[in-house]
């Protein structure tokens, strides 16, 4: 069959991995899609032995586009040999792919995984990833100029659309108090607060040390920690750190769905002190409830504020964090919100179901 020749044939999509029970962002994406008329599958379960080609071969109907967003299932290996055969591995299996017929479209949504034991490994898997690619998605449009130099890459191969916010997926903002009565945190004060799983990366450390070190500027504050640590020994290090020191609170747990509005609607700022980022999906989540962030000033994170950038800091300067929230002491967080809500409206789904099926279509014409 012929697909791209008549607009009556349905569009096939295989996204890969399947990260939807964890990762809101592809099941916002895939109902943005079908709204757009596109069919979207998802690949279940793992097959060691090539299992992009594979889920393709075995699918029941004909897949038209693979789009591959992590990397991260298909390069595994502790040392260096099998983290090499694995890295590999994946590059035949999406060359076995594409001498299907299949367009390989893929969302770099990462300079480098956050946690690369073999940086070197993941940069050559990059470079021969993006040549590989028919089409690259990125969130940003300041990353495109970057992935061109770096990778030696024609610009015209890489296409912006931005991360959707996360408006419709989690439960509606509660009043504050309801909020912190839920979490059991103190009533009053102004409540700083970072969610998301706790790794290295996204130097909580740091807070807590500056947190701890500005104790009269923050005395009537709470830091309010939320997450699962992926390595119990960091996770253990955290709450030894937070337990001396007043005002913090840590929630050393996986944080269910049905519980994520209470942490935004009790917190009055989102502290995201990132030791280096490219998307983040815990800066959309905060701006869906439109709460002033606190991170650092890096392009891709201005760009996606849009003009809510005022309490961004720089990450080279040591005062940095703390500047930051002292200007969040000093400022009206009101407004501030108001323009995070008008930059959060810009991420809609409808607008990035269009302009993700027009790259695939295209493709496929």
């Amino acid at each position: 069959m012929s697909y791209g020749n008549s607009p009556a044939e349905t569009l096939r999509v295989l996204m890969m991995p399947d990260y939807s029970v964890h990762n809101p962002y592809q099941t916002l994406l895939s109902k943005a899609l079908e709204n757009q008329g596109v069919e979207v599958l998802f690949s279940y379960g793992y097959r060691r032995v090539l299992p992009i080609s594979r889920a393709i071969q075995t699918s029941p109907n004909k897949i038209d586009i693979l789009h591959l967003h992590w990397t991260t299932p298909y390069t595994k290996g502790k040392n260096i040999v099998i983290r090499w055969i694995y890295t590999i591995k994946l590059l035949v299996d999406i060359l076995l792919t594409k001498l299907t017929g299949v367009k390989v479209v893929w969302t770099n949504h990462d300079r480098i995984d956050h946690d690369s034991k073999f940086p070197l490994i993941e940069q050559w898997m990059k470079q021969n990833l993006l040549k590989l690619a028919d089409k690259i998605i990125v969130h940003q449009a300041s990353s495109v100029q970057d992935l061109a130099q770096t990778y030696n890459l024609e610009s015209s191969k890489i296409e912006v659309i931005p991360h959707g916010h996360y408006r419709e997926f989690y439960g509606r903002s509660v009043s504050k108090i309801e909020a912190r009565k839920a979490l059991d945190i103190p009533l009053s004060g102004r409540v700083y607060l970072n969610l998301g799983m706790l790794r290295p990366y996204k130097g909580i450390e740091r807070l807590l040390k500056v947190f701890e070190g500005n104790q009269e500027l923050l005395k009537e504050s709470i830091l309010l920690i939320a997450g699962k640590a992926l390595d119990e020994a960091y996770g253990q290090k955290l709450k030894e750190q937070a337990a001396k020191i007043q005002g913090v609170f840590l929630y050393d747990q996986f944080v269910e769905n049905s519980q994520i509005h209470l942490f935004f609607s009790a917190a009055d700022v989102v502290v995201l002190p990132f030791k280096s980022i490219l998307t983040s999906g815990s800066l959309i989540l905060a701006m869906s409830y439109n709460k002033p962030i606190i991170a650092p000033r890096a392009e891709s994170l201005m760009e996606t504020l849009n003009g809510a950038d005022w309490l961004l800091y720089d990450p080279e300067d040591e005062q940095g964090l703390l500047q930051a929230l002292k200007a969040s002491t000093q400022l009206d967080l009101d407004k501030l919100s108001d323009v995070v809500q008008e930059s959060c409206d810009r991420l809609g789904w409808d607008y990035i179901g269009t302009q993700t099926q027009k790259l695939y279509q295209n493709l496929i014409n």
